[in-house]
């Protein structure tokens, strides 16, 4: 009903784990590239942990659906011994010869052998896994048995609530316990995550207003979901439905807290909170801080030791590890209640200014910046952007994201917040991420140097730059050059927010382990890269865990893992700049390659 209302192709808060709305948060990330690297290394027994709604069955159904896998998938844990094995056979299109539990091993066990020889791994998915019974669980145990000597022949992941992890410290279940391999929890997401989730389906459903959900909507929904995010779908959906019923253009925290606090869904979302004893409290509070002010300036005067008469000084605007804020916020309607402070070392002050901390108060705590020495007042180097009128004027960095602030068109602004249709993904040293739409901006501070570099340059000589770095990241590295098939070095891209390589990355990877085989005095280096969406570690880890899944499947090769050299090189080294889709998509790779030994 609300579709055409708000603009929106179909309903983004759906309760279904529908593939065109996946999101990974970090965690889900994480948890879906530790799964795939225990796939990869024939690990047998997986659990993946998680409460209610928090996104368990989104990971099974996309680890189903990986084209690299063959898979089966289990979601009804009500069954006999017999019906299990028989449902285990069916979801893997294995024939149960005449139904009886030997026939059925028997097959199970020689299609595996198969898919084995052939490179293919098997993966068995059992949701729910919390309420299987242990009759069941004794048949896992039995599944996991069938391995040869250096391999698990079926991988089997446990998709379950922590119930499971009290079930498995009974004793009957001991085998069993000690037989899982790799673990992996998925908890609840934060306020960024939560914000982002949001805006990701939103946008998958065709929204183009990004103040659909207002700020205060937004945090409300965080606040009394807890980062659940089947719990924020309900919420979403019916804060959706309230706005189109009341007439309103939005969505606002006055829609959400009411649909939280029917009676009927109050249960899920906690209890309507005692604003009227709070409220009354702070005007109390805020009452007694009157009359005690009031009593000071009528008995001791301003500008005694009791009331100094710098009451309305001003606090800086400051982060614990800053960066840069190089140009004075204009406040017109405070000048007038800011004194003149004297100069202060690393301090640029101005009436009617929120003071503001020079780049070289305080040394850089995080490697996620370029560290450029600034004397002097500078403004934004003037690049071609999607968003020419939006002007980057200050920014102050903190290693914690929730206290990190940018000022843009004089406005102060923390990750998450909105300019018109405009959203501040990621505040950084140096620059600023935005989002428009589906379509990434980066806005930068740079030095007068670099301005006028740029100026020499030109844009046709940076566009030429673009043309030349887009021929050189879509030339086939992935064939062998004349003089040495040594110099063979595969690069293995990776789609956004995912650890998945493509089918032709494989044989790519299996061509090379054919050569590494045949150069014994060679190294194998192998460096993962990333874009510049997210944190300096966040992308250090994820570049380190995409070159982990390369070296796992060379291992699988017969590639002994000492001669591979693992390099997580984070954002460093774009091939092109990140400020376009095709850009970032270039930058999100591995590189292959063998080096002689001791030359690394």
């Amino acid at each position: 009903m609300y579709q055409d209302r708000f603009g929106l192709r179909g309903k983004p808060f759906g309760n279904t784990p529908d593939p065109a709305f996946f999101y990974f948060s970090t965690d889900h990330r994480r948890a879906l590239v530790t799964l795939s690297r225990g796939i990869q290394n024939r690990s047998g027994l997986m659990l993946l942990l998680g409460e209610v709604g928090t996104g368990k069955t989104t990971i099974c159904c996309h680890v189903h659906d990986h084209a690299g896998y063959l898979s089966g998938y289990l979601n009804y844990p009500f069954l006999t011994e017999l019906e299990f094995l028989q449902t285990v056979n069916k979801e893997l299109g294995v024939p149960v010869g005449d139904g009886s539990r030997k026939s059925i091993m028997e097959e199970l066990d020689r299609y595996l052998i198969k898919q084995h020889h052939e490179g293919k791994p098997v993966v068995l998915i059992v949701d729910e896994a919390h309420r299987l019974a242990l009759p069941i669980l004794d048949e896992i145990l039995i599944l996991s048995n069938l391995q040869l000597f250096n391999a698990h022949l079926l991988q089997i992941i446990l998709a379950a609530q922590p119930p499971l992890l009290d079930t498995l410290q009974d004793p009957r279940l001991r085998s069993l316990n000690q037989r899982i391999d790799v673990r992996c929890n998925l908890p609840v997401m934060d306020r960024l995550s939560t914000i982002d989730y949001i805006g990701h389906r939103l946008a998958k459903a065709g929204c183009i207003n990004p103040s659909l959900f207002s700020s205060g909507a937004l945090d409300t929904i965080w606040k009394r979901s807890k980062g659940t995010p089947r719990l924020i779908n309900q919420l979403g959906e019916r804060a959706l439905n309230e706005a189109y019923r009341k007439g309103k253009k939005g969505v606002g925290r006055r829609e959400v807290t009411q649909v939280a606090n029917d009676p009927l869904y109050q249960p899920l979302f906690g209890s309507k909170t005692k604003q009227w004893s709070t409220r009354a409290a702070s005007a109390g509070a805020l009452l007694a801080l009157g009359v005690g002010v009031l009593f000071g300036l009528s008995h001791f005067g301003v500008g005694s030791k009791y009331l100094p008469g710098k009451i309305w000084e001003f606090s800086q605007v400051t982060a614990k590890h800053r960066t840069l804020i190089k140009k004075p916020i204009n406040v017109p309607q405070l000048a007038n209640k800011v004194e003149k402070e004297p100069e202060n070392e690393g301090i640029v002050t101005q009436e009617g200014a929120v003071p503001v901390v020079a780049f070289d108060e305080a040394a850089l705590a995080s490697p996620d910046s370029q560290h450029i020495e600034i004397t002097s007042l500078v403004e934004p180097q003037a690049t071609v952007d999607l968003l020419p009128d939006l002007k980057l004027n200050a920014i102050a960095w903190d290693e914690n994201s929730a206290s990190s602030i940018a000022v843009l068109n004089d406005r102060i602004v923390h990750e998450g917040d909105f300019l018109k249709d405009v959203r501040v993904l990621r505040i950084k040293p140096n620059h600023v991420v935005l989002l428009q739409g589906d379509e990434h901006i980066i806005k930068r501070i740079h030095t007068p140097e670099e301005v006028q570099i740029a100026a020499e340059r030109g844009m046709s000589g940076k566009a030429e730059k673009e043309e030349t770095a887009l021929s050189e990241a879509n030339n086939d590295n992935r064939t062998e050059q004349a003089g040495s098939v040594l110099d063979f070095r595969p690069i293995i891209n990776f789609s956004y927010r995912t650890s998945s390589m493509a089918p032709e990355a494989y044989i790519e990877l299996e061509r090379f382990a054919a050569i590494a085989k045949l150069s014994p005095e060679h190294e194998i280096i192998i460096r993962g890269y990333t874009d510049n969406v997210g944190s300096y570690r966040y992308n250090e880890r994820l570049s380190r865990s995409r070159a982990r899944i390369v070296q796992n499947y060379l291992v699988d090769q017969g590639i002994n893992p000492e001669r591979i050299r693992v390099i997580g090189m984070g954002e460093a080294d774009p091939l092109m700049p990140n400020t376009s889709p095709e850009g970032r998509t270039v930058n999100r790779r591995v590189e292959v390659e063998l080096v002689p030994v001791g030359d690394s």
